[in-house]
């Protein structure tokens, strides 16, 4: 009877509704309020933040461009003149050479370096200044290569060094893109600087904020000489080739009985050695790999040609052995995730199977390898009981250094620590990146540090909402599985205590953009599944 009664009324509070709304519709508080709403949607519309975050709807720099941050950096990065160009004519002598040696040809075709063309002699000349001009315009392109594919076998100044004249000289010959995540990372580097300046050991953190910073802006390096599809290509095709000959040296090592157990517990793993090809640790070369065997695997897919694809899945069993190797659980995990999360990406149901290729993992993994993994539940295992300690410790630094920091850089770390240790134990860092950034540059820069990695995130979930091409969404699913795989192992581990590790983790998110850049559609596509290539933003 009640619900008969209630129904009755339904259409005359309906009808009630309805008036109270054109009334409101037509008053002069509801129009004021839809003026107010209208001018807080047209500031956050315009606002950098409100623009990073939300899914794009036009090409992302004229969104960025008009919002306070990115004008400032645009203005700042390409608002001065860019004097070094690429001369038109040579001395015809030294355009034939060039044009016709095939390294040349092709290493300048593929990094995009015009070779110029032949010109009169009576003009050109003996064609020096025109040489010195060309040099200074391809070095940026040509040092970022040698960069990437140097950073595992380089030391880390000679890298700095390196990295220096390349800043210089593209800032005076190109533009850069300028987006949320190049104006995030800017930031970042700003805030990384003030806690540096108020460390507690200022001379030791300036420097290691200088050092981290030249290292960081590689990726606006790569994003800016990296513009076309080709391009892109031949830089991930260094990048795997450099974690090829780690592979080749890290086995080398294995054979030739030089990797060590020093970082084993000898009572749990005794006679049991790890490797760590050139960085000196096994924990960091496993770090460096995660990045490396996703983007080898999407290879065998992703290039063409079946040498090239035999070629891309022998590196890829390489690195897979090397990984092992080393030993490292948290990069046996990490790794694992970012399987999980490649296969999420591509086809969901495949998700079905991760079951069975747990269960089966102690028949199919050697026995050292399953123990190795089995030991991180074991409280007993002295490298378990050291983390444990250093994170406690660690986390009641923060009760007092939350909001700046103490300053980046082991000098800073251990001015602090020993006062919140909760036993005798030296560290020279916390062993967990997000740890790590919160002690040294404090909650607000670990924000920003979040909202670089969520930009680079949007602009890869962009990318692969746009779907036309399948071996451009494996290797974009390959990238954004490697960066959570790396992000993963950082919850155990600081990596980037390593300088060359952060060099690579920049230098990839830089490749990363890059190829999306380069292969972006303007409008997303109907199928979600493929993905659609041939677009620049600009």
């Amino acid at each position: 009877m009640f619900t008969k009664k209630f129904s009755s009324l339904i259409p005359l509070l309906s009808h009630f509704l309805l008036v109270i709304a054109r009334w409101m519709n037509g008053s002069l508080f509801f129009r004021g309020l839809t003026a107010v709403f209208d001018f807080i949607k047209k500031i956050c519309a315009n606002s950098f933040t409100g623009r990073a975050f939300v899914a794009d709807t036009e090409p992302l720099n004229s969104s960025i461009k008009r919002s306070f941050f990115g004008s400032f950096v645009s203005k700042t990065l390409n608002g001065f003149p860019k004097p070094l160009t690429s001369p038109s004519h040579w001395n015809p002598i030294l355009s034939k050479l060039c044009s016709g040696s095939w390294l040349v040809n092709s290493f300048c075709n593929n990094v995009d370096i015009s070779i110029p063309m032949p010109g009169e002699r009576s003009k050109v000349g003996f064609g020096v200044s025109a040489l010195f001009q060309w040099a200074l315009f391809a070095f940026p392109v040509i040092g970022i290569v040698a960069v990437l594919f140097a950073t595992p076998f380089l030391p880390t100044m000679v890298l700095a060094g390196l990295m220096l004249p390349i800043l210089v000289l593209l800032f005076f010959s190109r533009k850069f893109v300028v987006d949320s995540t190049a104006v995030f990372l800017l930031i970042f580097i700003v805030v990384s600087m003030i806690a540096a300046v108020f460390s507690l050991a200022p001379a030791s953190s300036i420097q290691i904020a200088l050092l981290t910073s030249v290292f960081m802006l590689s990726t606006l390096v790569v994003v800016a000489c990296c513009t076309t599809a080709r391009s892109v290509d031949f830089f991930i095709k260094a990048f795997i080739i450099s974690a090829a000959f780690t592979g080749l040296v890290g086995l080398w090592q294995r054979v030739a009985g030089y990797a060590s157990g020093i970082w084993l517990d000898q009572e749990l793993f005794a006679g049991q050695a790890r490797v760590f090809s050139t960085f000196g640790n096994p924990n960091v070369y496993g770090t460096y790999l995660l990045l490396a065997i996703p983007v080898a695997a999407a290879c065998v897919v992703y290039l063409k040609g079946a040498f090239v694809k035999l070629c891309a899945a022998g590196i890829t069993g390489l690195l897979l052995i090397n990984l092992l190797l080393t030993l490292s659980r948290g990069c046996y995990l990490s790794l694992a995730l970012a399987v999980g999360v490649f296969v999420l990406i591509m086809e969901k149901r495949l998700v079905v199977l991760f079951a069975p290729a747990v269960a089966a993992m102690p028949f199919i993994l050697p026995p050292a390898v399953f123990n190795r993994i089995l030991s991180i539940l074991d409280t007993t295992d002295t490298s378990t009981a050291f983390r444990l300690n250093i994170w406690r410790g660690s986390v009641r630094m923060l009760q007092d250094f939350w909001l700046g920091g103490v300053g980046q850089g082991i000098d800073a770390y251990n001015t602090v620590y020993p006062f919140y240790a909760l036993a005798a134990i030296y560290s020279p860092h916390s062993h967990s990146l997000y740890i790590q950034y919160l002690v040294e540059i404090g909650v607000i820069g670990f924000l920003v540090f979040v909202a670089v990695l969520a930009c680079y995130f949007r602009t890869m979930a962009n990318f692969l909402r746009r779907a036309t091409e399948f071996r451009h969404r494996v290797m974009a699913a390959a990238m954004v599985a490697a960066v959570v795989g790396f992000l993963f192992q950082g919850v155990t581990d600081f990596v980037f205590y390593n300088y060359r590790v952060l060099l690579t983790f920049y230098l990839f998110i830089g490749i990363s953009i890059a190829f999306a850049r380069a292969n972006m559609s303007p409008t997303p596509a109907t199928d979600k599944s493929t993905l659609v290539s041939n677009y620049h933003e600009e």
